[in-house]
């Protein structure tokens, strides 16, 4: 769709926007209530994961990889009685939220098991942690381009609210992002693979030996 010449004379306005990216992680939690085969079904069900041969979920370690996305709006009214919208300063945060690890109820604390168990997925969250952190300026600069991209206009005879311009632009930001969330994604899981295969696993049952 084109865009309309009011929306792109608007545009004028937003050319270096005041834009803050950060990355924030909630308190990890732990959770041993649940039982290996349930863990399996998790892993396997709720988060597309594949079981080796041989082998069963005894730990798994999970996130919800959310956004905020706060801004404040300013208006220029030009000679014709266009008035544009477009955002002042502007603050996306980038979370990795509920970081939860798993150990199955089936091993016992303080077991050799529990603890290579334990260490295996404090290592998935720190590569979530890690992937998110590379992909910080990447999503500034998919970010900034999508903000430089949208302004709104209206002409004075139009009764807009604030409220309602705010919530359009804040729903054409998010869509822009919302491809480099799901590359973080992919990433992610593709890291994750790498420590997941069955030469790790027979090297970690190895060390309870």
């Amino acid at each position: 769709m084109a865009e309309s010449p009011l929306n792109a004379r608007c545009k004028a306005f937003v050319k270096n926007p005041n834009v803050t990216v950060t990355a924030s992680y909630g308190t990890l939690t732990y959770d041993t209530s649940k039982v290996t085969r349930t863990l399996t079904r998790m892993h396997m069900t709720e988060y597309g994961g594949d079981v080796h041969d041989g082998y069963q979920i005894t730990g798994l370690a999970t996130y919800d990889l959310g956004t905020e996305l706060n801004f404040n709006l300013s208006k220029q009214k030009l000679n014709d009685g266009t008035v544009c919208f477009y955002p002042g300063d502007i603050k996306l945060d980038i979370s990795m939220r509920n970081p939860t690890i798993y150990i199955s109820r089936n091993i016992k604390k303080g077991t050799c098991a529990y603890e290579v168990a334990l260490r295996h997925e404090q290592t998935h969250q720190q590569i979530n942690m890690e992937v998110i952190e590379k992909y910080m300026p990447i999503i500034k600069d998919r970010f900034l381009e999508a903000v430089k991209k949208y302004a709104i206009a209206s002409r004075a005879k139009d009764d807009v609210e604030m409220e309602i311009v705010q919530q359009g632009l804040q729903k054409k930001y998010l869509e822009a992002i919302n491809p480099v969330l799901e590359e973080i994604r992919k990433e992610i899981k593709t890291e994750q693979e790498k420590l997941d295969n069955v030469e790790n696993y027979n090297y970690e049952q190895s060390l309870c030996m």
